[in-house]
């Protein structure tokens, strides 16, 4: 069976990245890393190899259920968490993880935002389930700052939890995602705001910062 990387393990992967890449940002994924009682001292060790930003990627169950345990993260420098959050209300999170989750979700926002850790919310798009919520989940996203300081939207692809066949799967493409979050947003976004990022091909990703 495979195992998790050891500390030792992952201080010298921390090591190879900042040889290559230097004080770029580390995202610690997954799995599901708050699976491992040792995250802090994960989180310490990006931080003593000098990682300027260190982000989760999360679930945010255990970060919403265990009290003191966003604090714990933050006090070992964790700075950001990013935090699956498929929808405004419970109707995706139980086509697509299962379980009625928006409470849960939502105590891991308060306890992340007490704590003084940044949050951004990362739907998983799916058409007919939540793809005609993106307004509604803009809108909870701004309700919910300014510890939510941004919100990730990604089309499902079609492998590992969600085994289609690539020809028959639900898609969505970048353009009908910017074209339905500008529809949907009430005039606050128009698909003219964003742009590719300079570190992506731009079919691949796009974005846009507001005030």
């Amino acid at each position: 069976a495979l195992q998790d990387p050891s500390l030792e393990q992952l201080a010298f992967q921390f090591e190879s990245l900042w040889r290559a890449s230097g004080a770029c940002n580390v995202q610690l994924s997954g799995g599901e890393p708050t699976m491992r009682d040792d995250l802090p001292e994960i989180v310490g060790l990006a931080r003593k190899r000098g990682f300027a930003f260190v982000q989760l990627n999360s679930n945010g169950l255990r970060l919403g259920r265990e009290k003191g345990y966003a604090a714990a993260l933050r006090d070992a420098g964790l700075d950001s968490v990013y935090l699956q959050f498929d929808g405004p209300d419970d109707a995706a999170f139980l086509a697509l993880r299962g379980k009625a989750l928006l409470e849960r979700k939502l105590e891991a926002v308060r306890r992340c935002g007490e704590a003084g850790l940044g949050i951004v919310l990362v739907a998983t798009l799916v058409p007919g389930i939540n793809d005609e919520k993106l307004g509604a989940l803009l809108r909870l996203a701004l309700k919910l700052g300014p510890p939510v300081r941004g919100l990730h939207l990604q089309p499902a692809a079609s492998f590992g939890r969600y085994p289609w066949e690539l020809a028959t799967a639900p898609r969505l493409t970048l353009p009908e995602v910017m074209r339905k979050l500008a529809r949907q947003s009430g005039g606050m976004l128009q698909v003219t705001d964003f742009h590719p990022p300079g570190c992506e091909h731009s079919m691949c990703s796009f974005s846009a910062v507001y005030r």
